[in-house]
């Protein structure tokens, strides 16, 4: 039997979960906080910050300021167009994600205008600084966004398929019984711990992801960090799953 188009979408989207967990930073809402403008604007606290020296120019600060605009515009921009497209988001999810990305992408433009407006160097400094305390579009909005999208594939398309594809195969080695190998025997035990894995870790996960507000975030960041761990889990059982079918399909081929 092929089963690879019913594994194809998992593996899109549990695979595309290692990505996310690798370059999200552990930040997951990204609106506005106004806490952050009060905290510490230290290199550790924004690493994606254009530092400039204590003397840098109008222009200079504006023209940092604008690279660093342009560049979450446009990121921004892509991930509006990846949530309108994505079929596999419940309605909720989609309009949630919508509101803070086009709430962030407002944001940018606004500042992006602003700053390129302002007439003191002081004043483009203190406007540019709000790029990075107030929005954090890159360690936030952004992989919120592909959190959620992986999350809701997974749980509306992929699990379904995986479920689809274990009872296929264990339908085949029950009426194969020569190729029911002891080595098949494990890895069918194996795939299906590995779909309830995939189902607990998936379910919630994009409530979980949504609920984090900016305020928590710079209060603990530590606060993610039961969404980041379900969103590796996803990934990980997702690779032992595809081993799994491939083994058995080993075993059904003699």
């Amino acid at each position: 039997m092929n089963v690879k188009p019913f594994v194809a979408p998992l593996a899109v989207a549990l695979v595309t979960a290692g990505t996310i967990t690798a370059s999200a930073a552990g930040a997951f809402a990204a609106t506005p906080s106004p806490a952050a403008s009060a905290q510490s604007s230290s290199a550790s606290s924004h690493p994606n910050r254009t530092h400039l020296g204590k003397d840098a120019t109008l222009q200079q600060i504006q023209a940092a300021a604008a690279s660093a605009t342009t560049a979450r515009i446009t990121k921004l921009g892509t991930a509006i167009s990846a949530v309108n497209a994505d079929r596999s988001l419940s309605s909720s999810d989609r309009s949630a994600l919508l509101s803070t990305l086009q709430g962030d992408l407002s944001g940018m433009q606004q500042l992006q205008s602003k700053i390129a407006a302002d007439g003191s160097a002081s004043q483009a400094r203190t406007d540019s600084t709000t790029i990075f305390r107030q929005y954090r579009v890159l360690a936030v909005a952004l992989p919120q966004e592909r959190i959620v999208r992986v999350a809701d594939r997974a749980s509306s398309k992929a699990l379904p398929r995986l479920q689809a594809v274990e009872q296929r195969l264990a339908g085949r080695l029950t009426k194969k019984p020569s190729d029911d190998t002891a080595a098949a025997k494990a890895a069918l035990a194996d795939l299906q711990q590995q779909i309830t894995a995939v189902q607990s870790d998936a379910q919630g996960l994009d409530a979980a992801a949504l609920a984090v507000t900016p305020a928590q975030f710079d209060q603990s960041h530590s606060v993610t960090t039961d969404v980041r761990s379900k969103a590796k889990a996803l990934r990980t059982a997702g690779k032992a799953a595809q081993k799994d079918i491939r083994t058995i399909r080993q075993a059904l081929r003699g």
